[in-house]
């Protein structure tokens, strides 16, 4: 049995109560400029398809207790895939946007398609029972993988998988009956994460300023991600922020990422002297392999607090310069109410948050009448799956489709 379907303007009352969580009824009519009549009516019809629940009740003292309606996050659900190089991991969001469950597997020694499906498939309904649900429950699927992803879902290419032009959108939607969404990328789902479940939930904008592997900064305004017509929206790590620098994988000298993502630091620092480098740095910089940049980062900014004549100090006074300079483009692009610091470059760096911070009152026009929060983004950079979960949340929200009918 799937979920129920909606009236294009009942639709309207579920947004509203999703987006601003347990909320009395009686003041939904006043939000969306309705009849109090009207609006009750389509409240009783979603209290009896199920889509609403009665959460408790608000107020105290003499007057009469106002009912809390609230999304009921068992009615529908949506399921998060991560396709590691080793590992699967599989997260299932509710329709209210809360994390239900979680699980991590191993990949055998078969990475086929179907392999990897039939794995998905028995951990994907594994959580689904402990939640006493099924798959007729799904209202979206989110696959991400460490590959090449087309507008159209297909893995053009997936080295760690030897996969070469797969329909993984399409398999997902056949085996489970709902939309799916497919891609190589962590920016986007991101933001719509720290929107419905993180640092920016309050929040009416928000711009996801990713610092890692790359570089990117994405807006989410009122629940809904922009992505952009090629899906590449907020890309400013591409943008050359000093001509003729470094190479950059996308053949450009010069760009941001090329000069201030976490690859990019350490790489910086691999070539300064390493006399002039504190003892634990130099131990890192020897003896780590690639997967440890993010601890490199988080050390080199722990000691860059010397001299200002110092090799250190002046190199990641640079860095953040630049990535000042690009959290700044996107604050002025977008006008934000949040910029949320996410990637490992910022996890456990208060520096470098700190040297953000003090850059932006410096660099953009009105930034005390703007009153930008500028924090730290609370769902973590790894967790791909409850990242991706929450995406198709947020787009399931913003632009549903066979929930709403016009009768």
């Amino acid at each position: 049995m799937g979920v129920p379907t909606v009236r294009p303007s009942d639709w309207q009352v579920l947004q509203v109560v999703h987006r601003l969580g347990a909320i009395p009824q009686y003041k939904l009519a006043d939000l969306l400029g309705r009849n109090r009549s009207t609006v009750n009516g389509t409240v009783q019809r979603l209290l009896a398809s199920g889509w609403l629940v009665r959460a408790g009740q608000s107020g105290t003292g003499r007057g009469r207790p106002a009912i809390l309606l609230a999304v009921n996050k068992s009615l529908g659900c949506f399921a998060g895939i991560d396709i590691a190089a080793d590992e699967l991991h599989v997260a299932v969001v509710g329709a209210d946007g809360t994390l239900q469950d979680q699980v991590r597997t191993r990949f055998g020694r078969d990475r086929s398609l179907s392999a990897v499906l039939d794995q998905i498939d028995l951990n994907l309904r594994g959580l689904l029972s402990r939640m006493d649900a099924n798959v007729s429950r799904l209202l979206g699927v989110w696959a991400g993988i460490n590959g090449a992803v087309n507008d159209r879902g297909v893995v053009v290419t997936c080295a760690s998988h030897r996969w070469y032009n797969v329909p993984l959108r399409d398999r997902l939607a056949q085996r489970y009956g709902c939309d799916a969404l497919v891609q190589g990328s962590a920016g986007v789902m991101n933001a719509a994460a720290e929107s419905l479940m993180g640092a920016g939930r309050e929040a009416e904008s928000l711009v996801y300023y990713h610092v890692g592997r790359g570089i990117s900064a994405r807006l989410v305004s009122r629940g809904r991600a922009l992505a952009g017509r090629t899906q590449r929206a907020g890309e400013f790590g591409h943008v050359v922020v000093e001509p003729g620098g470094p190479k950059c994988a996308c053949g450009n000298r010069g760009c941001l990422e090329a000069v201030a993502s976490g690859p990019a630091i350490v790489a910086a620092l691999s070539k300064l002297p390493r006399r002039g480098l504190p003892a634990p740095l130099r131990a890192m910089l020897r003896k780590s392999p690639p997967e440890k940049k993010r601890a490199i980062v988080c050390t080199a900014f722990q000691y860059a607090n010397g001299r200002k004549d110092q090799m250190l100090t002046k190199l990641l006074g640079r860095v953040t310069a630049y990535l000042a300079l690009g959290a700044a483009m996107a604050v002025a692009a977008y006008d934000p109410d949040v910029l949320v610091l996410g990637g490992y470059a910022f996890e456990d760096n208060p520096a470098l948050q700190e040297g953000i911070r003090k850059a932006l009152r410096a660099m953009v026009l009105d930034w005390e009448e703007r009153k930008v929060r500028v924090v730290l983004g609370e769902v973590m950079s790894q967790d791909r799956a409850i990242a991706g979960a929450a995406e198709v949340c947020q787009r399931f929200w913003a632009n549903p489709r066979g929930v709403v009918v016009s009768a």
